[in-house]
């Protein structure tokens, strides 16, 4: 069993509030999220406030570049395992990712996760690249992982015309410590299907529907020849405790990151979603999906207010939940 937990390099003003972490205190996170046994934490990418967020007037949030991010917590940890749980990809040149996850994975001697999609935000990318405003986002994602993926295999002088990338006879070294470097997408709907399959792609999938979206995944991994059990499958969900789902769910509304999710997402939707409750709760629902052969779970979010109430969270995660799920 695996169990993974996301850190706060850039969740200020939208999960969590403004001033929640410096620099110093993510790298106590990432060695506490270590030391109680974690798999990995996976980064955030958020480049630029713009209203999609729903960032509040005059708030100036610190949102720290996850692959720095990322290899400035590696140097600080010897076994957790670090991915960008998501890089935008449509922001990104597919030859310096490669260049730069590969250059992880040799410092961090295999422990560099790249995770890829597209944003939550379309008017980031907009404001980020106007010139490129009418660029079909999947298109640019889908073009990233071909050459990603061919960039850190064995492949020399590589070529790739497309519509948004090209290059002419590149090789590419170093390559990743790890044999084949993990790579990782969302597979929240059925456009997602085919580049799952095309690349055996490791996937993250909300919990609640994530039975639904292996059985539709199935027959399109068999006309690619392969199996789901080739990739790793990660179960998302937020968890948050209380004295009973009613507490919880309370207490979890007052959260800045409830106050966000609440305004998206209705409240029983949203329970039904995760993992909220009491420790036996939170226990019995993760263990169903274990029993239906899921073995990797991913804290999505942590609802707190402070590093203290986060930390408090993971702590209580790890010493409550885990050892009974194992």
């Amino acid at each position: 069993m695996r169990f993974d937990v996301e850190f706060p390099n850039a969740r200020e003003s939208v999960f969590v509030p403004p001033g929640f972490v410096t620099p110093d205190q993510m790298i106590e996170v990432v060695q506490l999220a270590e030391r109680l046994g974690f798999w990995a934490v996976w980064a955030t990418d958020f480049v630029t406030p713009t209203p999609m967020y729903g960032i509040p007037q005059g708030e100036k949030p610190n949102w720290y570049e996850p692959l720095i991010s990322i290899a400035f917590c590696a140097a600080h940890t010897k076994k957790i395992k670090l991915g960008t749980g998501l890089l935008l990809a449509p922001l990104r040149d597919p030859v310096i990712v490669a260049k730069e996850v590969a250059t992880i994975d040799q410092f961090s001697k295999g422990r560099m996760l790249l995770g890829l999609g597209l944003g939550m935000c379309r008017d980031e990318f907009e404001a980020l690249m106007p010139r490129k405003a009418k660029a079909h986002r999947g298109t640019m994602m889908d073009e990233l992982i071909e050459l990603t993926s061919r960039l850190l295999s064995d492949e020399t002088d590589i070529k790739f015309d497309g519509k948004y990338n090209a290059i002419s006879g590149v090789s590419l070294y170093p390559k990743p410590y790890q044999n084949k470097l993990p790579i990782y997408v969302p597979c929240r709907a059925p456009d997602a299907y085919e580049r799952v399959a095309k690349w055996g792609l490791n996937i993250t999938v909300q919990s609640a529907i994530l039975p639904k979206h292996l059985e539709a995944l199935k027959p399109i991994f068999e006309k690619y020849g392969r199996t789901l059990s080739e990739i790793d499958i990660i179960a998302e969900g937020e968890v948050f405790f209380g004295k009973n789902r009613q507490d919880a769910a309370a207490r979890y509304a007052k959260t800045r990151h409830g106050q966000f999710r609440l305004k998206k997402q209705p409240l029983d939707a949203f329970l039904d979603a995760n993992w909220v409750g009491s420790t036996d709760e939170i226990i019995e629902k993760m263990s169903k999906l274990k029993a239906q052969g899921l073995s990797h779970f991913n804290i999505l979010h942590v609802p707190a207010d402070s590093l203290a109430e986060r930390k408090e969270l993971m702590q209580r995660f790890a010493e409550e939940v885990i050892p009974k799920l194992q």
